[in-house]
């Protein structure tokens, strides 16, 4: 065998080595690629779920405002004010009617908890029992409506949802289904509290 074929073959060997090389150096960074997507995004859900969560628990606090109706539009604008940092967290393009448009859409749609949020407020014209009635019934659905509309836009926003294009029907019905879980979390922050008092 002659210098020049032992050279043409390690070449090609070296060839072979380097493409091998280059193909799993490739794999890696792709799936280490992958995992920084995933801690992104696992990393974006949990800065939008603490938005929504110091959102309702300033809702829960609306509730212990006694000015009846005062604490209905407290709530309101801390509910505004989850939106827009929503919408900022996720770069979501917003004005502050098609934020308050949103808002309305998606609460029209869990019209018997607003009668309850409603009345809580009124109980608190009745002086003594009524006040007290009224703020433990409006801190517990004012925390929970907070965190389902939070957790309805966080939904609608993690895919790609924009202000102008909301489903009203689909995020009504998901808030819904998460009102009971804002009661649930709402109702452990509490027993927590309490136990460590």
């Amino acid at each position: 065998m002659n210098t020049e074929t032992m050279t043409t073959e390690a070449e090609a060997v070296l060839s072979c080595q380097q493409a091998a090389l280059l193909d799993e150096l490739t794999a890696h960074m792709a799936h280490a690629q992958t995992e920084l997507g995933m801690k992104n995004l696992t990393i974006r859900e949990q800065d939008a779920d603490r938005i929504v969560k110091n959102h309702m628990l300033s809702g829960s606090a609306m509730g212990l405002v006694p000015l009846p109706l005062f604490d209905l539009v407290a709530l309101g604008g801390l509910q505004y004010n989850m939106l827009e940092q929503l919408c900022q967290h996720y770069g979501v393009e917003f004005d502050s009617h098609k934020i308050r448009a949103a808002l309305l859409a998606v609460l029209g749609g869990s019209t018997p908890t607003l009668v309850f949020v409603g009345m809580g407020s009124a109980f608190k014209f009745v002086p003594g029992i009524g006040t007290l009635g009224g703020n433990a019934s409006l801190s517990l659905l004012g925390g929970a409506i907070t965190y389902a509309v939070g957790q309805s836009f966080i939904k609608h926003f993690s895919i790609g949802g924009t202000l102008d294009d909301v489903n009203t029907r689909k995020l009504a019905s998901f808030c819904r289904k998460e009102l009971n879980q804002g009661k649930q979390f709402i109702k452990r922050y509490i027993q927590t509290r309490q136990s460590r008092a």
